[in-house]
């Protein structure tokens, strides 16, 4: 179809709704929802499918044609009709009204009537109004209705399918679409055809006669005989599929008037509102516009007023763009907004004035990098930090960038400094609100921002390695390789990539002729991914070899060589960046070197934290909860048993190993206390009988023995875990120990991997996450008290529930009690009422580096 002509008829757009809205389900492949649960993929396929309607087609008219759920017309005549059509999936059906309104919110008519198809009322629209048209949708049921005036369009397929398309593919008019199924039938329909008689003897028999009438009174005419006696046997068979699968063309319109379909304008503002609930990042900021920013809130606040010169404080502002938005409550008092090109300063004349103003609360974006590059705002204020409230209220986002707070929350896209000062004065106020009615305000302010201040000095800090030791270690591993590198040629007889998965596949299941396990979720070729190798390292030595060297490659490309790139050329120290807001749980991550996943276990993990050397004069100092996680199980569920175990300071794997095996603690055995030890961090980890039957290297149904001698012996764990999914799964979200919400989305996915994976995370988070809270209490009232009694001790590192700090030789004697009585007490320390029911206790070692304290 030329252009012109296709332009000809994009005036009027009719969209088979209900396919359409099946097909951007099934279109996108894995599960998305919001951070709160709401499932959204079927939702966000319609949506941005819309959009591109709209865009590239600029229609006068266009119509949303809907089926009903009710039964049809069809069902009446043929009670078999879509019998074997699985039923509507659960998370879709959730989603089918979010998409109504949407629809009808972008100023779309939404057309339905009960016991009529969608198909049914676009072809009685047709017949009705008769003007050209563009049908949306690619199932062939509405194929009859293709005509000079008619194309359908597949956006799915991104096709056109006309009048000359559909005769090249089919030899009859469109009209006789419906002879052609009564014919061959419809298995999606489940319309029974006549047996043997395929499309091409169909369409062959319709090219001849020129309608089923007509062909069944000419039967002897017809040639094979084979042919002639099918269509004897079935002629009322087919003459009822005709009246099923024929378009119904006087269904019942909301209205004969054409100016009753036309495009209604869109409501914008309702649409950003539920794009916001739905989190449509990508479709919010199509919907946003750049606009004046006014606040009533500010309307008293003169921001044209500069009272220091633009250039002031350029130079303690470098690259990064750093906002700070500080107010009196309900009376804004002073407001900075920094960006690379110009400083505004208003209502206080420096930056020292702040640092000792009596401002009860400040609000900031990115208190940690403020605090970094420039200035410590903590004098007798509150800090409010923006980017840590949005995470705080919704850990689960994955964007927590200032534009994207003032595209979701304020509707607005902010540029002048002013405007960003202001916009961060809203979002406060608003956030605030938001943390007073979840319970976590005191948190925020308390831990969250304080932690910042921790986690700015810790950055700025760093910590100091072996430069000569790393080198040689990085030799050693590089030569490790290459040995590696040989043995597997040696053992294949060929040279490969050991670093490329297609080689090794080749090798492995090719040249070798080992079984092929699995396959990769994308590609569908053989996987050979770690658990696979593993399973093959009983038939054949070079999987093990494999193992190795993916171990050792991953130790030297993730730690060794970037650890070289990246510390200081004169300190010798690497900066790490610690990230608040990297994780659902709460735990903190680093990046630039990431040094929170170092291993701990094994010879090569032992000689990278030997790496890690405290400064002459110094030592390293580790602090390590002991089986936190396992604590606060017991606090959760109060399990006499396992309260019991902390509160007589066994231990606790052994304990269980006694429990489960039923035999004495002093007869418990190295196996015993590995497999107890494997259970008890499973259950803590929301862990199957099918995980733990991996991790353990044992069948299922013995992993599933275990786990039910282990809950025998902890039955409130048992119901714990039972609870806590039960509810997740009514209210969408777990807490923490300090209130801290987590929303787990997974549970509502039509994915049973997916759903299971979201009982492990309403089971771990509230323990998880919970241990994240302790850790952070800890480092703020540790941080707090090292610099009110003025010590040089330094925390360097936190590694989950490990501490590293750096102590002058001088200060070991105050700083060991001290730590090891804060990090025991951590929450009534950092100033909160909140006390587990259960003992804690950490672990402290001293040694010159970080190898010598494991």
């Amino acid at each position: 179809m030329k252009k012109k002509e296709k332009e000809r008829l994009y005036d009027t757009v009719l969209i088979d709704g209900s396919s359409f809205i099946y097909r951007s389900y099934f279109a996108i492949p894995k599960d998305l929802s919001s951070s709160k649960g709401i499932p959204t993929k079927a939702i966000f396929g319609v949506t941005q499918m819309l959009f591109k309607i709209l865009k590239d087609f600029s229609p006068q008219i266009i119509i949303w044609f809907a089926d009903e759920p009710k039964p049809t017309f069809r069902h009446e005549k043929f009670k078999d009709y879509k019998a074997h059509r699985p039923c509507m999936p659960e998370d879709l059906k959730i989603q089918i009204p979010y998409i109504k309104k949407i629809v009808e919110l972008l100023g779309i008519p939404w057309i339905s009537h009960p016991g009529y198809e969608a198909d049914d009322l676009i072809a009685t629209f047709i017949k009705t109004f008769s003007i050209p048209c563009v049908i949306i949708g690619g199932d062939s049921d509405l194929y009859p209705l293709i005509s000079e005036n008619v194309v359908l369009y597949d956006p799915i397929k991104n096709r056109f399918l006309d009048l000359k398309w559909f005769k090249t593919t089919f030899g009859f008019p469109p009209e006789r679409y419906p002879e052609f199924k009564a014919l061959v039938g419809d298995k999606s329909d489940n319309i029974p055809g006549v047996p043997s008689i395929g499309e091409k003897t169909a369409k062959n028999l319709l090219n001849q006669f020129s309608s089923l009438e007509e062909l069944f009174n000419n039967l002897n005419k017809v040639s094979p005989q084979r042919v002639r006696k099918l269509l004897e046997q079935y002629k009322d068979q087919v003459l009822e599929n005709l009246k099923i699968v024929a378009l119904n063309t006087d269904s019942p319109l909301p209205s004969t008037e054409l100016s009753f379909y036309h495009k209604l304008p869109p409501k914008i503002e309702e649409l950003r509102e539920i794009f916001k609930e739905l989190e449509f990042r990508k479709l919010l900021k199509e919907l946003t516009i750049q606009k004046p920013f006014e606040v009533k809130e500010l309307k008293d606040l003169k921001l044209d007023q500069i009272d220091v010169p633009v250039s002031l404080y350029i130079s303690d502002f470098p690259e990064k763009k750093k906002v700070i938005s500080m107010f009196e409550e309900n009376k804004p008092q002073v407001f900075i907004g920094i960006s690379e090109k110009e400083v505004g300063v208003f209502s206080i004349s420096s930056l020292e004035d702040l640092t000792n103003s009596k401002i009860p609360v400040i609000f900031v974006y990115d208190y940690k990098n403020f605090v970094k590059n420039s200035y410590k705002l903590r004098a007798n204020s509150k800090i409010l930090d923006v980017k840590l409230a949005s995470y705080i209220l919704n850990p689960n986002k994955k964007d927590y960038s200032l534009e994207t707070l003032f595209n979701e929350e304020l509707d607005v896209k902010l540029v002048h400094p002013k405007e960003y000062c202001a916009g961060i004065y809203i979002l406060g106020n608003k956030f605030k609100k938001q943390l007073e009615e979840e319970g976590l305000w005191e948190w925020e302010w308390k831990i969250e921002a304080p932690l910042s201040e921790v986690l700015a000095e810790m950055e700025s800090h760093g910590v100091k390695i072996d430069i000569d030791y790393l080198k040689t270690l990085l030799q050693e591993f590089q030569k490790k390789l290459k040995n590696l590198e040989e043995r597997m040629y040696s053992l294949v007889g060929t040279k490969f990539n050991p670093r490329s998965s297609q080689e090794v596949a080749k090798i492995l299941f090719h040249k070798l002729n080992l079984p092929k396990v699995k396959t990769t979720p994308k590609s569908k070729i053989p996987s050979t991914d770690a658990e696979v190798l593993k399973e093959l390292a009983t038939l054949h030595p070079l999987p093990n070899l494999l193992l190795e060297y993916r171990y050792i490659y991953k130790l030297k490309s993730t730690y060794l060589e970037p650890f070289l790139k990246m510390a200081d050329t004169v300190s010798h120290r690497i900066h790490t960046e610690f990230n608040q807001t990297g994780t659902a749980t709460g735990r903190l991550s680093s990046q630039n070197p990431n040094l929170q996943n170092i291993p701990i276990k094994g010879e090569e993990g032992k000689k990278i934290r030997k790496i890690f050397i405290a400064e002459k004069g110094y030592v390293l100092l580790s602090v390590d909860y002991s089986q936190i996680e396992l604590r606060i199980l017991a606090h959760f569920s109060q399990d006499e048993n396992l309260l019991k175990a902390f509160e007589e300071g066994k231990d606790i794997h052994s304990f269980t190993a006694s429990e489960i095996f039923n035999v004495p603690m002093e007869k418990i055995t190295p196996e015993m206390r590995r497999l107890a030890k494997a259970i008890n961090f499973g259950i803590a980890y929301g862990m199957s009988a099918y995980g733990l039957s991996k991790e353990l290297q044992i069948s299922v149904s013995s992993a599933e023995e275990f786990i039910k001698k282990y809950f025998a012996r902890y039955p409130k764990i048992k119901v714990f875990i039972e609870e806590i999914v039960k509810f997740a799964k009514e209210n969408g979200y777990v807490k923490t120990i300090v209130g801290r919400k987590r929303y787990v989305p997974e549970l509502k996915s039509s994915n049973y991997a997916t759903r299971e994976m979201g009982k492990r995370i309403a089971i771990n988070t509230p323990i998880q996450g919970s241990a994240a809270d302790l850790i952070k209490c800890a480092m703020v009232a540790l941080f707090k008290k090292l610099k009110e009694l003025n010590l040089e001790t330094k925390i360097i590192l936190q590694v989950h529930d490990e501490l590293l700090l750096e102590v002058p030789e001088k200060e070991k004697e105050i700083v060991i009690p001290l730590v090891k009585e804060i990090m025991e007490k951590p929450f009534e320390k950092a100033g909160l009422n909140i006390k587990l029911n259960v003992p804690i206790k950490v672990n402290i070692c001293i040694g010159e580096t970080w190898a010598d304290c494991n």
